[in-house]
């Protein structure tokens, strides 16, 4: 049983990990491209926060690569009653996608998201050195002391 658990962890801080490094691949091997928001669609009832009145939003945009496909992305974010604070529909927004993989990508680019996204992929690394080599370690001292 112990060991599906770590196995599980081990899964949860690989996911961690490769979600950290979204942000930082987006910004060394990302371009830019000019979307339009295309739909916002206000998700679910009031969110039950301290602060009231806030609601989840789906924000839908649309945006062209240099081979003239298009590429539709979306994102959430959170916002008061009538809409959210910065998006509009319509809105020109920057988008920053990969190459390679354009349904990769994100809306309302801004290098803060990088460490955010580099902070969640360090404790991905640390969980997976807990589970994994600090249990190595253990279980042989546990052989030894028999």
């Amino acid at each position: 049983m112990q060991a599906i658990g770590r196995v599980l962890l081990v899964l949860l801080a690989g996911a961690m990990f490769l979600w950290g490094l979204g942000a930082p691949l987006l910004a060394l091997a990302g371009k830019t491209a000019e979307g339009r928001v295309t739909e916002i669609r206000r998700q679910l009832g009031d969110r039950g926060e301290a602060i009231p009145n806030r609601y989840a939003f789906q924000i839908s945009y649309r945006f062209a690569l240099p081979d003239g496909s298009v590429v539709q992305g979306s994102t959430q974010q959170i916002g008061d009653y009538f809409s959210p604070a910065r998006f509009r529909v319509g809105q020109r927004v920057v988008i920053r996608y990969l190459p390679l993989f354009p349904w990769i990508n994100v809306a309302d680019w801004r290098w803060g998201q990088i460490f955010e996204h580099l902070i969640v992929a360090a404790v991905g690394v640390v969980l997976i050195y807990l589970v994994v080599f600090r249990n190595k370690g253990r279980a042989s001292k546990r052989v030894k002391a028999s």
